[in-house]
């Protein structure tokens, strides 16, 4: 009987058949919910309900160690997705779960401990787990069309919340202040880790305990990461401290610029282009005027992200992309310290406007390989010299003395002509990659962004 019992259900069936129906919605969930968590512990690294009670020297520490934080899960993020294209998805999808589960341990603890507890490690974790969750999760992700839409749509959008968050004024929050009061919130940290359960169980069998047939290490892109991430931190710390001087901030830019071309040539094809695309449209987001905004603006940078994929996908001209950050970053510099009527005019149309222009730009370059697009990824996460400039009047790279933008702060010329300058080298860029990289091969098989390319 239960020969003929375990004949009558054929492998495969049960609740993972079941589940299995349900594929399509269960990765994309996964991917757009770990994309937003992991993003938003990289960006928004202050969580004011732990840090109001925490030292003020603590507090203070924790600001001049974002940048490094950052960096460090930056990297990481890279270094995840190369080991993850050796190892194959199944892989991926168990690092993603074990970080995500890891990240949501570390998160339940007591607020009120957690703020008499050393902050700057605790962003240290925050941002080294959220990395390898981007890293494995762009792997799982990237090798099909509508997961990769929702990774991309949650990881940009997370970017930009949280890097157009105003500093809260007060005791009342408002949801233009979201990312700086809780961000994430512990329900999201939950609703990733069942998503990506989910995700990792219908992928168990990908790759058999057995196989014997792993990847190659793509190593360029961990050298490329190395390289520009780390070159990008050690110049903006460098020029938060020297921008008085013209030449400082022209050398500064020269020196990362060369660096970030560079890196793009050490990707396979013509991946650096998206790259090159993402240091412009990093340095062109962080002069904009973004604060103060209404409380209806919040899902703009969703939607516009959303929007701008579709575009990109749809019309792929990566020059297009490239042209309109350059009137970006004029914009920036003419509306610096200008105030309309109302006086949130500027900072919608310029989230607007960023938020389209980025979702446009990694729609509009497919990477061969999945480590290259976490790069781009990466790029957005570090802060720029832009950053630095911004900062210069306090010796940080943040936006004020609380890392997030300050409503209160008015923002100088100099910061959208120097974006216009990093286009303008990203212009350069481009086109030698362009002249001397030859184009992308026809993949074989569908899944070429998990594909070892490099």
């Amino acid at each position: 009987m239960g020969v003929k019992f375990a004949l009558a259900h054929p492998v495969g069936a049960g609740p993972i058949s079941d589940l299995r129906r349900y594929e399509w919605t269960v990765e994309v969930s996964a991917a757009f919910v770990g994309a937003m968590v992991g993003g938003l512990l990289l960006m928004a690294p202050l969580d004011f309900a732990w840090t109001s009670s925490g030292p003020s020297l603590q507090v203070d520490l924790l600001v001049m160690n974002v940048p490094r934080a950052a960096a460090a899960g930056a990297v990481l993020a890279v270094v995840t997705a190369a080991l993850a294209v050796s190892l194959g998805v199944r892989a991926a999808w168990v690092a993603a779960l074990g970080s995500a589960t890891v990240l949501l341990v570390d998160h339940l603890r007591d607020p009120a401990a957690g703020a008499a507890a050393a902050l700057t490690t605790v962003n240290y974790v925050d941002s080294l787990f959220g990395g390898m969750l981007l890293g494995a999760l762009a792997v799982a992700a990237l090798r099909r069309p509508a997961s990769g839409y929702a990774f991309l749509t949650g990881i940009l959008s997370a970017v930009l919340i949280g890097d157009l968050t105003a500093l809260p004024a007060g005791t009342a929050s408002s949801l233009a202040e979201w990312a700086a009061i809780d961000t994430p919130p512990v329900w999201l940290f939950a609703l990733a880790v069942f998503a990506l359960a989910a995700g990792t169980l219908l992928n168990r069998l990908e790759s058999p305990l057995g196989r014997t047939d792993y990847g190659d290490l793509p190593l360029g892109p961990i050298a490329a990461a190395l390289l520009l991430v780390t070159s990008q931190v050690v110049a903006a710390e460098w020029l938060a401290r020297h921008s008085d001087s013209f030449a400082d901030t022209a050398m500064a830019v020269a020196v990362t610029m060369i660096v970030a071309v560079s890196a793009a040539f050490l990707l396979p094809a013509r991946d650096g282009v998206l790259v090159l695309l993402a240091v412009a449209a990093a340095n062109v987001g962080s002069a904009i005027t973004a604060v103060p905004r209404p409380d209806w603006s919040m899902p703009i940078p969703l939607l516009g992200v959303a929007a701008g994929l579709w575009a990109g996908r749809r019309w792929p001209l990566p020059w297009a992309g490239l042209s309109a950050t350059a009137p970006l970053a004029v914009f920036a510099a003419l509306t610096a310290g200008r105030t309309a009527t109302p006086a949130t005019v500027i900072p919608i149309l310029g989230i607007t406007a960023l938020a389209l222009l980025v979702g446009y730009c990694f729609g509009a370059v497919t990477p061969s390989a999945a480590p290259s697009t976490v790069l781009a990824v990466a790029v957005l996460v570090v802060p720029c010299l832009v950053l630095a400039l911004r900062g210069s009047s306090f010796g940080r790279v943040a936006y004020s003395p609380r890392w997030f933008r300050d409503p209160a702060d008015i923002a100088a010329p100099a910061a959208g002509w120097t974006a216009l300058a990093v286009v303008g080298c990203c212009a350069i860029g481009m086109s030698a990659v362009y002249a001397l990289r030859p184009a992308a091969q026809r993949p074989k098989r569908p899944s070429t962004q998990a594909s070892a390319v490099g």
